[in-house]
């Protein structure tokens, strides 16, 4: 028998279905209205992507399921495959690409405006792990974080 699901996380499941699937009624209605609106068309993306997440998220296991007791809750398995965390984080960055995509167009900029901002989140998050790797290796050789006179 499994642990029950909390209140919490129950209203953030279904609030995120709901979300999801009102976002692509109105994209839906969009396309009807105008077949070549990319931005309803990304629209259903981020829909999809909305459902997807709510049940990958609600799938999760608890944080005590661990093991590792550091405090550390990213998922660290390379090579793995997809961990649900791995597979829900894949999600949130293509919740934030869609929905700075969709924002970014409803705001009447054009269309390379919005794929510089869909596009900043997973640039941000590559250097972020490129600048991680960086110190690692450093600190695995012992050199000082910080430059010497």
């Amino acid at each position: 028998m499994s642990a029950p699901r909390s209140r919490s996380a129950l209203v953030l499941l279904l609030t995120a279905v709901v979300a999801g699937c009102a976002i692509v009624v109105f994209a839906v209605l969009a396309l009807l209205r105008d077949p070549s609106d990319d931005a309803a068309w990304v629209a259903v993306v981020l829909g999809g992507l909305f459902v997807a997440w709510g049940i990958t998220f609600d799938r999760l296991p608890d944080d005590d399921d661990d093991g590792d007791g550091d405090g550390d809750h990213h998922d660290h398995s390379h090579g793995q495959g997809w961990t649900p965390r791995r597979l829900n984080a894949a999600l949130s960055t293509g919740l934030a690409m869609t929905g700075a995509y969709v924002v970014i167009r409803a705001l009447g900029r054009p269309v390379d405006t919005a794929l510089v901002g869909a596009l900043a989140w997973p640039a941000w998050r590559l250097v972020n792990r490129f600048l991680d790797g960086v110190i690692r290796r450093r600190g695995a050789r012992g050199e000082a974080d910080g430059a010497t006179d």
